[in-house]
């Protein structure tokens, strides 16, 4: 029998097995990282091949680039203002700084800034691991070189691997090129805070500690220097003039404290200290001498169009980078360059104006008082206090879609966002002209004399769903033109309207004008009810297109940039876009022109007297947003009035009563601008026609006494060849409240002529919300009897005047009476008259009629006391 082995044998062949495994794969892996270093090398290679190779003094250069100075002017060339102050731009060394925000910046961006030659190994093998793995690069290895190399020399601050290892190579380069105090000194002026006391955008802890704190950078304390610190990693969401941003900055900033105390840059106790501190009484004080504080809102637009500009010149494409998710990085660094790059950027803005209707729209006479109001935002109740009316003004030339005046908002220490440019808000009704009656129009699919119907309309495309449209004041008209639906703002004809252009067609018309148009918005969108809505600066380059004959420009406040050098580096070229024909938007211009002289928008039109006017008003569902747009042949102003968060407006004249205030000065400023008197061209091709506004037929001499005849003007092509059926004179009784066709036989003197429509049966439905005179269909049911007994007659004799009254008999086919005087027939009284004649005191008889004609005998009046009868006048 063999003997067994013993186990320990056993434990060390499984030892050895354990360690052979081992073995190999440290030797795969040996392989593997050797191989992948070839690769990535020559994956790094292949990248930075097309990267310049820039020598120190490239390098230095532009890294010096923040100590100049771009200033903005008006279209006249006169100064706007400096777009950084001399103590913005002061260029500071380390040995200026506060050394509680070197330590600050350092121990929280950056603890191994003197260790490291530019990289962090760490950190890059994480950026590689995490977009190999398509995972978001969002935090890791950037170091404070890498960091200035991003904010001074990259143009693109995209996170994916090319722009790593880009970054990467140039830290090392400047690693290389330059000590780390001169690294450190150029990274402290390249670092951007966001906006100021001053509304100006912060770069560099010079301009931060001033434009904050109000004092030099060396004089910053410990916790000023550790809010600072924080603000870097998200500026406007750690910005400390507002309530909500400066709470969540001071968390910030005893993080940073919290860091500097583990890397043993502080104690505990002055760490304790510094979170005591009270910051917010420390915050500096508005600047009222400085051009942003002045003009909050058009300097940040300034800045913002001339950042989009200059990426333009440089070939980025907006679209593409927004896909890409860097849009905005791309645009802020492009903004540091407007700052500091000494442009001369010109724009479209005329002084005199601009000024003028800033003050005008900002008169808190025309506005309501703040209100305090719950709103609900994801699911969660929010409570908005002292909340107040906001606006937004665009003014715009036709002719090349220049901005000539803006009006972001009421205060921009209140609220930043630009309600003229930037702030997307349901249009209401002031779309219609745009997506609704002018693709129509152009369509040939009407005219403005085509009747439509207005009438409860059901939806389409919403499911199970039901859903009925109606109009702003919950009522119908039936049968109206086009011209009347839209000067009276009807919603019902607007969405017929778009659904027989086709949604799609009529949003094509918008595209062309870059309208933003949303995946989701549907038929809704005819009455204005869109995903995401539209700037007043798109709305008002959307009237202006009607005002310049179709011609689509878009809208621009940026004419020309120059460089440093005074080299042109960009201008403003034209590139008109024809949207709509010269004769659609005359057509729609000239409806427009009845809403301001007799529609929604009489009130505007009232009080610009000799100004030739078009224009629509908007509302959108409860009363959320008012718009006015309205046009002259020279210009456009756009108005929008409202809440940032969405409440309802105590007054829907808000936005007309802006409007009018700021044509009013804008013209006052230079009457130029718009002379009185000047109207839109008529275009050939069009005649003027008088039609039946209730058939859109010829209209005839029955039209007429209806009241339904207008003055059309028509496309010669459109004119119609039919004249109106349907209006009609006839005579009519009254009998037990209903009224009836008379009978022939029934005399004249007893009925009524009366003009109206007579509606077959069979468009019964289409009539049912007309809201004009209408014809009986039914014929008096009634005939004769036979003669009709006498009315029982009464008189009474006041101030020389004799009344008669008499109570009828009791017969059914009565068509009314008949008062004699003296056996002269002097009145006929219709039944369902009042029984009553008044005269002057004579003889007189009362008789009864019946539908055919036949009179009853002569009802005498009873013999007065006291009557000069009596005495023997001739009177009875």
């Amino acid at each position: 029998m063999r003997q067994q082995r013993p186990p320990r044998s056993t434990f060390f062949r499984l030892l050895r097995r354990v360690v052979t495994t081992v073995v190999l794969l440290l030797s795969i892996l040996t392989l593997f990282a050797f191989a992948t270093v070839g690769m990535m090398t020559g994956y790094f290679a292949a990248i930075l091949k097309d990267e310049p190779v820039r020598s120190q003094e490239e390098l230095r250069q532009q890294m010096n680039n923040w100590t100049q100075t771009s200033y903005a002017y008006f279209n006249d060339k006169s100064s706007i203002g400096a777009m950084r102050t001399d103590a913005d731009r002061k260029w500071v060394k380390k040995e200026e700084v506060s050394p509680w925000l070197i330590d600050a910046l350092i121990a929280t961006e950056d603890h191994r800034f003197y260790e490291h030659h530019g990289v962090s190994p760490q950190g890059i093998l994480r950026a590689v691991y995490q977009n190999m793995t398509r995972q978001a690069v969002t935090s890791g290895g950037s170091t404070i070189t890498q960091q200035l190399v991003k904010n001074v020399i990259l143009e693109n601050r995209e996170k994916v691997l090319e722009r790593k290892v880009k970054e990467l190579g140039l830290a090392l380069r400047l690693e290389r090129l330059f000590a780390k105090d001169e690294i450190l000194t150029f990274y402290l002026n390249s670092l951007f805070f966001g906006k100021g006391a001053h509304n100006r955008n912060l770069l560099g802890v010079q301009a931060a500690s001033k434009g904050i704190f109000g004092v030099d950078a060396r004089e910053l304390n410990l916790a000023q220097a550790a809010y600072l610190a924080g603000m870097i990693q998200r500026p406007t969401a750690f910005n400390p003039f507002r309530e909500e941003t400066f709470n969540s900055g001071r968390k910030r900033m005893l993080t940073v404290l919290s860091r500097m105390e583990e890397t043993g840059k502080i104690t505990p106790e002055a760490r304790a200290e510094a979170a005591r501190f009270d910051l917010k009484n420390s915050l500096t004080k508005q600047d009222a001498q400085s051009a942003y504080s002045r003009d909050p809102f058009l300097m940040s637009a300034v800045e913002e169009r001339a950042a989009q500009v200059l990426m333009k010149v440089n070939g980025l494409d907006a679209a593409a980078l927004s896909r890409e998710g860097v849009y905005r990085s791309t645009l802020e660094q492009y903004r540091k360059r407007v700052l500091t790059g000494g442009y001369k950027i010109y724009t479209t803005l005329d002084s005199r104006v601009h000024r003028a209707v800033n003050k005008a729209a900002t008169d808190k006479k025309l506005y309501g008082s703040p209100i305090s109001y719950t709103v609900t935002i994801g699911g969660k109740k929010k409570r908005v206090n002292n909340a107040e009316e906001e606006v937004g003004v665009t003014l715009m030339d036709v002719k090349t879609g220049g901005i000539l005046a803006l009006v972001g908002g009421r205060d921009f220490n209140q609220g930043q966002t630009n309600h003229a440019l930037q702030s997307r808000r349901q249009p209401g009704s002031t779309i219609k002209p745009l997506l609704d009656y002018g693709p129509a129009l152009d369509q040939g699919e009407v005219t403005p004399g085509t009747v439509l119907v207005d009438e409860p309309l059901e939806a389409e495309g919403n499911g199970h769903e039901k859903k009925t449209y109606k109009n702003y004041n919950d009522r119908y008209r039936g049968p109206v033109t086009a011209r009347e639906a839209l000067k009276w703002s009807l919603n019902i004809p607007a969405i017929k309207l778009l659904r027989e252009t086709g949604i799609q067609q009529g949003f094509s018309y918008l595209k062309q004008m870059d309208f933003p148009i949303h995946p989701m918005d549907g038929e809704a969108s005819a009455i204005g009810g869109f995903t995401r809505g539209f700037t007043v600066e798109e709305m008002t380059a959307g009237y202006a297109m009607l005002a310049n004959e179709g011609i689509y420009h878009k809208p621009h406040l940026i004419q020309r940039i120059e460089d440093a050098k005074g080299h042109l580096i960009y201008q403003h070229h034209p590139q008109p876009q024809a949207v709509f024909s010269p004769r659609t938007s005359y057509l729609t211009t000239n409806i427009l022109q009845d809403v301001i002289k007799s529609g929604t928008g009489r009130w505007v039109g009232a009080r610009a007297p000799g100004h030739h006017l078009a224009g629509k008003t908007g509302t959108t569902q409860n009363g959320h947003d008012v718009w006015f747009m309205g046009y002259t042949p020279r210009i456009a102003l756009g108005v929008w009035v409202g809440y940032d968060l969405n409440h309802p407006l105590a007054n829907d004249r808000r936005a007309k009563r802006v409007w009018s205030q700021v044509f009013r000065r804008a013209i006052d400023a230079r009457p130029e601008l718009s002379p009185k008197g000047i109207d839109f061209s008529r275009p050939e091709g069009l005649e003027e026609v008088e039609i039946c506004n209730v058939t859109g037929n010829i209209a005839t001499r029955e039209c007429h006494a209806a009241k339904s005849a207008v003055k059309e003007i028509l496309p010669e092509e459109a004119v119609p060849d039919e004249v109106c059926l349907h209006h009609w004179e006839e005579r009519v009784v009254q009998v037990n409240g209903k009224t009836y066709l008379a009978n022939p036989d029934t005399p004249e003197d007893l009925t009524e002529k009366r003009t109206g429509i007579r509606i077959p049966e069979e468009e019964q439905e289409r009539y049912q919300y007309y809201q004009g005179a209408q014809l009986p269909t039914e014929r008096d049911p009634r005939s004769s009897t036979g003669q009709p007994a006498p009315p029982q007659v009464q008189s009474t004799l006041t101030e020389g005047e004799l009344r008669l009254s008499w109570t009828g008999p009791s017969d059914p086919t009565l068509a009314g009476y008949r008062v004699y005087r003296n056996g002269t027939h002097v009145a006929s009284i219709r039944l369902g008259e009042a029984p009553v004649y008044q005269g002057p005191p004579d003889h007189y008889t009362v008789r009864a009629v019946d539908v055919a004609g036949l009179e009853s005998d002569d009802a005498v009046p009873p013999i007065l006391p006291n009557s000069p009868e009596q005495k023997g006048s001739p009177w009875f």
